[in-house]
């Protein structure tokens, strides 16, 4: 079945653009205006979150569109910077993947394992894999966010709700275009362009570049000042577009865009070991970092090609998009001791210590729309259409432990992964009399993942009983790179087998110059040294002290272990409707009510071997039912107009997944075989909350929009294991933690968003001020919150308290602890969140941008300054908290400010 509905989609034409891009060749259709006609009136603002377009005050439901020109006006040019434009969204960047967080419903799992929980589009057209945005925010019309799920209407993972970055597209009629200059603070220069052209009467094309290049905040506080700080990145990006419409019923769009990005990483902060005592991040420079060992490092390169062709037979259009997207993204983590704390500098560190991360990303996918939708003018709207979607991926991790003994890493190499997913649905909007609708829709969807390729730990021992094992291994030293593609063999060795782990080593990296890790086995691979070969250099430091190379050069004692096999599969479907009304008070008063719901798909994790049995368990989609009311209203007095929007809504968010350790028992004599993270579905969660949203045309040219939003997001039920107290050292089953009633991540309960923009004649022509101002409660950075930390207590010395300490671990297995309750035992010890160096808490803040403009009344050139950040307020978007020595802060950007001139023609 699914075979035939592949072929049906994928035999349709060789036609394709934005799914939503119906909508923007019906706004490329009309006239732009020029800037002088800009003001500041409120006009109707356009949405499409119904994939058609319509007056935000038409829309029943909650949206907001910013237009390329605003964005602009403010200084937003990065998508991370959205947050301080529209409440309720948390937008964080790890290793270049784009977290989005609406109202509280988001997931940091954005591997080849997860899937994000926003729906992010480019012009309507769905991106799996949201890496690189940040080149995709230029020549822009506006930027749509919608709030809830949108599973009905958009489908795949929209189950937070979608954000929609659409660009200008090719124009008929028009010839125009413009050329931008730009600097800034942290080094920054710029460049932007675009022209359209139009070809005849019926065909036009749109070309437009952007470049930037930009420092960084961060400070390389080390002795190794050949090292660039993380931050650092230079953007190229192109888009074209063509639009052909050689009469009123027949349109096709091209799309085609390209980025590449180079730069130094994405910037980060480990600030554990430097909250001491009850520290927090305000105490500590957390910009300045000891970096060491190899340079930070990305290589990205995105590109797409869609295309979209319709045909109005008036009394339905029929529909055809498709797009394929290219992400090659490749990383070096930039590694660092952390920040300068208290009794720990420069002079702690080894720099000579390569250790450190890589990350590849390879996605290629392809989707294909068919859809049938009611004409412009029908009273009844109505859209029903099929929906396939295909990736496959190559994927690589590899973490090395420079000068390791025993531990030398951990690798996760996938060559083939794959997923698809299918999806039928139809919607409607059937007016009952001219003041009530009613409208329904629903959305059956197919899900299929399948991975496979190989994934553990590196492991290399070498020494003697004799004389105070161990020797070192240099691994990740200049030159260094992994061989993720291209292998000859992704087989796993059998276990045991050393000459078989040997031969594995020798094709999975090109070795760094001061490398020794396949020198002390290369003789293993070959079989002429079954121990290996005894390499000591000053630089290696083995431990311990005293050791010699035996005569024969070989080691009496020799351990070595690959990764094993990975694969697994996913397969489920689920079903998505929704169920509302409008009603009409008058043409400017509409009430409206919805239940809808949103998937986010299942998967599958690592693969796992506990007691013998090998296997990859799976994890079930996450789904949220959002019930709403709401009000739009319009008032029209003397002065100006006012629009008065609300709405209060109550989400249900079950199955949600967060990460989980789970013990793999013990291995021989008893120690630990180690943990496992694994994705589960361990909460039910309610969000509840409500959001006004006014604006206002003020008098003096003035305009002042303000929405203020409360949102209350807690969990009702869930238990987990607490990663931050694990002991890796015990192979003893963890027991979980209660997280019910505890705050869900990257939320805050009060968001107030006020935007002030004013225009006056000035110097003959005209000049606009702009004043972004955002405000965030307190929000926690992880579903830990800062509850205390529980952990079991040191191992008494006597035989008669040793065992009954056993047993009691041993009866832990599994159960479920409330870190906040008195302790149950003597054997469980408590620490508070903050002593333990687990800060967790983001302060509520207040940031403020400004912006100013002035061009002359010709309009053939504009000068724009801004200020982003003005009073420089240091804010924690992310967090990323394990164990003893991970607790990772992604910021904000420091102060900034930029000028710019801009020709028009």
């Amino acid at each position: 079945m699914i075979c035939f509905r592949q072929s049906l989609l994928l035999g349709c034409a060789a036609l394709a653009i934005s799914a939503g891009s119906a909508l923007a060749q019906d706004q490329a259709a009309q006239p732009t205006a020029t800037p002088q006609d800009e003001t500041t009136d409120l006009g109707d603002v356009v949405v499409t979150a119904e994939r058609r377009e319509q007056s935000l005050q038409d829309y029943a439901g909650v949206a907001q569109a910013i237009s390329g020109k605003d964005l602009r006006a403010v200084g937003i040019d990065q998508i991370e910077d959205l947050q301080s434009a529209v409440p309720g969204l948390s937008i964080s960047n790890q290793e270049g993947n784009v977290q989005i967080y609406i109202r509280g419903v988001g997931t940091a799992n954005n591997t080849e394992l997860g899937d994000p929980s926003a729906a992010t589009h480019l012009n309507g057209v769905y991106l799996p894999r949201p890496r690189g945005l940040g080149g995709m925010f230029f020549d822009i019309a506006r930027v749509e966010i919608a709030k809830g799920p949108q599973g009905t209407l958009r489908g795949r993972n929209a189950v937070a709700g979608t954000l929609n970055i659409i660009p200008n597209m090719a124009r008929l009629g028009e010839r125009l275009g413009y050329v931008q200059g730009e600097v800034g603070t942290l080094d920054t220069t710029g460049y932007e362009a675009a022209i359209n052209l139009p070809i005849g009467d019926v065909q036009a094309v749109r070309l437009a570049v952007y470049g930037v290049d930009r420092g960084t905040a961060y400070k390389n506080v080390g002795d190794d000042k050949t090292l660039d700080p993380t931050g650092i990145q230079e953007l190229f990006s192109a888009r074209a577009s063509y639009l052909y419409q050689p009469n009123d019923r027949f349109k096709l769009s091209l799309m085609g865009d390209y980025e590449s990005e180079r730069g130094t990483g994405y910037p980060a902060t480990n600030i554990r070991n430097g909250l001491v005592n009850g520290g927090k991040p305000d105490d500590l420079e957390l910009r300045d970092v000891l970096f060491r060992g190899p340079q930070g490092l990305v290589e990205n390169d995105n590109w797409g090609l869609a295309l979209n062709a319709s045909y109005d037979f008036g009394g339905a259009v029929l529909e055809y998009s498709a797009s394929r997207r290219s992400v090659d993204y490749y990383q070096v983590n930039a590694a660092n001791e952390g920040v300068v704390r208290p009794g720990y500098g420069a002079a702690n560190v080894d720099y000579d210590n390569f250790g450190t991360q890589y990350w590849l990303t390879l996605s290629e996918s392809d989707i294909h729309e068919l859809r049938l939708t009611s004409s412009p003018d029908a009273r009844t709207v109505w859209s029903t259409g099929l929906f396939y979607f295909k990736e496959e991926q190559q994927v690589g991790f590899l973490s090395v432990v420079d000068k390791g003994q025993f531990y030398s890493g951990t690798e996760f190499t996938f060559p083939d992964v794959k997923s698809d997913s299918f999806a039928a649905y139809f919607d409607v909007t059937y007016p009952v009399s001219d003041q009530l609708r009613i409208k329904g829709g629903f959305r059956y969807t197919e899900e299929n993942k399948s991975r496979n390729g190989v994934g553990g730990n590196w492991a290399l021992g070498l020494g003697s009983l004799d004389y105070n094992c161990c020797f070192n291994s240099r691994l990740g030293t200049e030159g260094f790179r992994p061989i993720f593609t291209g292998r000859e063999s992704y087989v796993a060795p059998t276990p045991g087998n050393n000459q078989e782990a040997a031969k594995y080593f020798m094709g999975a990296f090109r070795p760094g110059a001061r490398d020794t890790f396949l020198d002390q086995i290369a003789g293993v691979a070959e079989g002429s040294r079954p121990n290996g070969t005894c390499i000591n250099r000053p630089d290696i430091q083995p431990g311990g002290g005293g050791q010699i190379c035996p005569a024969d050069g070989q080691h009496s004692f020799f351990q070595i272990s690959a990764p094993g096999a990975q694969s697994g599969s996913y397969e489920d479907s689920f079903s998505d409707y929704r169920v509302g009304f409008e009603y009409d008070f008058t043409d400017d008063n509409l009430f409206y009510g919805a239940v809808s719901t949103g998937h986010k798909s299942g998967g599958f994790n690592d693969t796992i071997t506990v007691n013998g049995v090998a296997t990859a368990p799976t994890f079930a989609p996450e789904s949220v039912t959002l019930f709403e009311l709401g009000t739009k209203n319009t008032f029209r007095p003397a002065s100006g107009r006012i629009d008065v929007n609300a709405n209060v809504f109550y989400y249900d968010y079950a199955d949600q997944v967060f990460q989980t350790l789970v013990s793999l028992g013990t291995g021989p004599g008893g120690a630990s075989a180690g943990f496992s993270q694994q994705n589960v579905n361990v909460a039910q969660s309610t969000i509840k909350g409500f959001e006004l949203e006014t604006r206002f045309d003020l008098p003096f040219r003035s305009r002042l929009d303000i929405i203020t939003a409360y949102i209350d997001a807690k969990a009702d039920s869930g238990a987990l294991t607490d990663t931050r107290g694990t002991d890796y050292g015990d192979g003893t089953p963890n027991f979980n933690i209660d997280i019910a009633d505890n705050d869900l991540p990257n939320v805050s309960k009060v968001n107030i968003n006020a935007h002030l923009q004013k225009t006056a004649d000035l110097f003959g022509g005209r000049a606009d001020f702009h004043l972004l101002a955002n405000y965030r409660s307190s929000y926690y950075l992880n579903i830990y919150n800062e509850a205390p930390v529980i952990q079991f207590a040191d191992r008494p010395s006597d035989a008669a308290g040793q065992a009954a300490y056993d047993a009691f671990k041993a009866s832990m297995a599994g159960t479920t602890v409330n870190p906040n309750a008195p302790l149950s035992s003597p054997f469980l010890r408590s620490t508070s969140a903050r002593d333990g160096g687990f800060w967790a808490r983001q302060e509520g803040y207040v940031t403020v941008n400004l912006g100013a403009g002035w061009e002359p009344s010709s309009g053939r050139y504009r000068i724009e300054a801004y200020v982003n950040n003005v009073f420089d307020k240091t804010v924690v978007e992310k967090q990323l908290v394990s164990d003893e020595v991970v607790n990772v802060l992604f910021l904000n950007q420091p102060r900034t400010a930029g000028l710019r001139l801009r020709a028009n023609f």
